[in-house]
């Protein structure tokens, strides 16, 4: 199980988002969401982070060891996150 922080930046809409969260769910990943869509700032900080515009951002860690993930990449996550899908 996966002991590093975990964010996700998110929209209301965002199918992937909800399929990424329930992952998280899913396998009891603790996790912060951080909605884009009505805080201007951390839309900025997303994207000087992650180069994208789109959401799902997903951080796991901190620092120069954070892995961020752009999209709903389930094989990735599994990878980071430590998990069995």
């Amino acid at each position: 199980m996966n002991q590093s922080p975990v964010a996700i930046y998110t929209t209301p809409t965002c199918g992937y988002c909800r399929a990424t969260k329930d992952l998280f769910k899913t396998h009891n990943i603790a996790y912060t969401e951080i909605d884009v869509s009505q805080d201007r700032a951390k839309a900025r900080e997303m994207i000087q982070k992650s180069g994208q515009m789109g959401v799902p951002v997903t951080i796991v860690g901190e620092g120069r060891e954070a892995q961020i993930i752009v999209g709903y990449d389930r094989d990735r996550l599994s990878r980071v996150l430590n998990i069995t899908l």
